[in-house]
Formats: C-alpha cells, sequence, structure tokens
C-alpha cells in the first residue's frame, strides 16, 4: 500500500487551517484512507527527522485535500457498493 504526506484541510470547521496527515492510497492509486489527526515529523536520529521533514516538504507539491470531500466521496462509494451487493 502506497503512501505519502499531503496537505489537508477541512472547510466545515471554522478556523480549522491546513494541516499535514498521512494519505494511503489502494491498488489503483485512488485514496483509501487517511490519518484520523495531522502528523509532525518524527525521526529517532537527527539524520531520520531531516528524511521525514524533507517527506514533508514534498507534501506541498501537490494540491491539498479538502477533507470533507474525501469523506463525502467515501460516502457516496459505501452507499453504492451496498446497493449493488
Amino acid at each position: 500500500m502506497a503512501w505519502n504526506y499531503r496537505v489537508c484541510h477541512r472547510p466545515s470547521v471554522t478556523g480549522g487551517g491546513y494541516q499535514i496527515y498521512e494519505v494511503y492510497y489502494d491498488e489503483k492509486g485512488e485514496i483509501d484512507f487517511y490519518t484520523t489527526n495531522p502528523v509532525t515529523p518524527f525521526g529517532d536520529i537527527v539524520d531520520e527527522l531531516y528524511e521525514d521533514v524533507a517527506k514533508f516538504w514534498k507534501a506541498f507539491d501537490r494540491e491539498p485535500l479538502n477533507l470533507d470531500l474525501i469523506d463525502k466521496l467515501h460516502r457516496e462509494k459505501r452507499e453504492h457498493e451496498k446497493r449493488n451487493d
């Protein structure tokens, strides 16, 4: 399963701002899920922290994700799958 860091926001939350989440993708490259809470850089040693921060910077290379929209699309997909079972 592929993942990366993404800049995300939730427009329904007043003053929510933008934060970075881990986002996971299915085999088709579509968003499967994201972490419940925003993440912070981490490393057991300084070099690992540096590498993690570098991955955070890559999050700015892609459009920010609207988590409200992602949640809505996932709900619609689940409802569609239930109807077709």
